[in-house]
């Protein structure tokens, strides 16, 4: 089967990639990132990496949010990796943990980067937006929630106006393909890229359940029609085959 032919992006953009190779990289317009005044990031997890390519691009204060206890989440996370390494006998995997934690670490100490702690339900975007003095327009929001992002949509929708751009992770495509649609149709935004994120695998129909969209206010357009995967693009889960893209 196919996905519908309004999750295709028009035309062919220019992008760059930021954050980390395979899972944590996004594509997105330099322009755009030069255009953004703030960046709010929503389901950061333990992966700044996204956040710390934004900030050598463009300077501008980053505010993640991330229901997660932070105080004992490294805590438990480090032991955990330990012992699962010494158990496998895998130290690299160990060392990644603790290379993750001391990247953490280090951007949280930049005062312009804050991390918030909080339950994201409806409602919560515009609580942020309208009551947050500090976060400057237009801005950029990065959302990777775990399937909680079509609670924020209206509220996207609402404030559209201020957004430069927006990076969505969407969660069970194949139960809410008519959500999707109807909200490339109703946002003013350019799609400029998508990409299946692996991890999440496909569907019956051979259709990913997971997929990446970038849309931006004021894209660079470059000649040529837009290939997919874009040469940018890698597999987030390097085990798993790369997802094709059909569209209908």
């Amino acid at each position: 089967m196919s996905l519908p032919i309004s999750f295709k992006p028009k035309k062919n953009y220019k992008l760059i990639r930021l954050g980390r190779d395979n899972d944590g990289g996004y594509l997105v317009g330099s322009k755009t990132i030069k255009e953004t005044k703030s960046l709010l990031s929503f389901g950061i997890l333990d992966d700044c990496s996204f956040e710390n390519d934004f900030k050598k691009k463009n300077s501008v204060e980053v505010f993640c949010f991330d229901q997660i206890k932070y105080k004992s989440y490294w805590i438990k996370r480090i032991y955990n990796d330990l012992g699962a390494s010494i158990y496998n006998i895998n130290f690299s995997f160990f060392r990644n943990t603790i290379f993750r934690y001391f990247e953490f670490k280090k951007f949280f100490k930049d005062k312009t980067n804050f991390l918030i702690e909080k339950h994201l339900v409806k409602g919560s975007l515009k609580k942020i937006i309208d009551e947050d003095n500090e976060i400057k327009k237009p801005l950029l929001i990065k959302i990777d929630i775990e399937g909680a992002e079509y609670r924020l949509l209206d509220e996207i929708l609402l404030y559209q106006k201020f957004l430069s751009g927006l990076i969505i992770e969407f969660h069970d495509v194949d139960l809410n393909q008519e959500k999707i649609a109807k909200f490339i149709d109703d946002f003013n935004l350019h799609l400029t890229h998508i990409h299946p994120n692996n991890f999440g695998l496909k569907d019956e129909k051979g259709d990913p359940k997971v997929i990446e969209m970038t849309f931006e206010k004021n894209p660079l357009i470059v000649d040529g029609d837009n290939v997919l995967p874009n040469n940018l693009d890698q597999s987030c889960d390097q085990k798993n085959e790369e997802i094709e893209l059909k569209f209908l």
